[in-house]
């Protein structure tokens, strides 16, 4: 058996899809998986080869996805990707499916390769959901305003459009824990995104809200707001489980 081995991105991920469907072109009866290169192990029955990242051969992939498929294809492609387990080997045989028999791949229901990915993207899809309405930003300093994240799922940069669109004239940052990556966007300017060490992680996590006053109105807002005859803690977990509320100015004691 032949394992391919990719970096953790997108585009290495398609360039090692492109490597292994020509080999497999060349070695029809080898059976051939596709793994993250940090999760590989070696083992005596099968050899590992490690595919470099090649932006040509991802984006001949790519293209092909949109094209030869269609752009719901590469959506769920792309979106399972972003699950927080290695899917690619998943991915590559969703894709070797769809390549046979067309665009409507997704109506496959019998397929189990096919309700995996979309099991993925529909988890990915309402985690990016629910982090456009659940991030809370705190201003730390004039000018600019903050908020951590700590999502289950690789959806940092799917926030970016939202945020931007909205946010357009500040400067922000949004800063994923789990994953020490900070979404940078400096006003009137594109989003991007940076690794933070560790100490900048948690010196973070200890900045305070400048605007103090408006914090407290906000919580005796929320406080108000809600009609203890009618509390429901178990409804209220479901739309609002507690990993989200570690970092929302509502929930946070002084």
């Amino acid at each position: 058996m032949k394992i391919f081995t990719y970096d953790d991105n997108f585009y290495a991920l398609a360039s090692c899809i492109y490597t292994a469907w020509e080999y497999s072109l060349c070695h029809k009866n080898e059976n051939i998986q596709l793994q993250k290169h940090l999760f590989t192990q070696q083992n005596m029955f099968s050899e590992i080869i490690y595919v470099n990242t090649n932006i040509k051969n991802a984006k001949k992939v790519i293209e092909s996805i949109k094209h030869k498929l269609s752009i719901q294809t590469y959506q769920t492609v792309y979106t399972a990707f972003l699950y927080y387990k290695d899917t690619g080997n998943d991915i590559y045989n969703y894709l070797r499916l769809a390549f046979k028999y067309g665009k409507n791949i997704n109506s496959m229901s019998g397929e189990e390769v096919v309700m995996k990915l979309l099991k993925f993207q529909t988890a990915v899809s309402r985690e990016i959901h629910s982090y456009k309405e659940f991030t809370r930003f705190k201003e730390v300093d004039e000018d600019l305003f903050l908020a951590t994240i700590e999502p289950k799922h690789d959806i940092l940069a799917e926030l970016a459009y939202h945020f931007k669109n909205r946010m357009p004239s500040l400067n922000w940052i949004i800063i994923d824990c789990s994953r020490s990556i900070a979404l940078i966007h400096p006003k009137d300017n594109n989003c991007y995104l940076q690794t933070v060490e560790k100490n900048e992680l948690e010196a973070a996590k200890k900045l305070n809200d400048i605007k103090t006053p408006y914090s407290k109105l906000w919580k005796v807002f929320f406080e108000n707001v809600s009609i203890k005859e009618r509390e429901n803690l178990n409804l209220q977990r479901q739309h609002c489980p507690l990993i989200r509320r570690k970092y929302m100015t509502e929930f946070i004691d002084e």
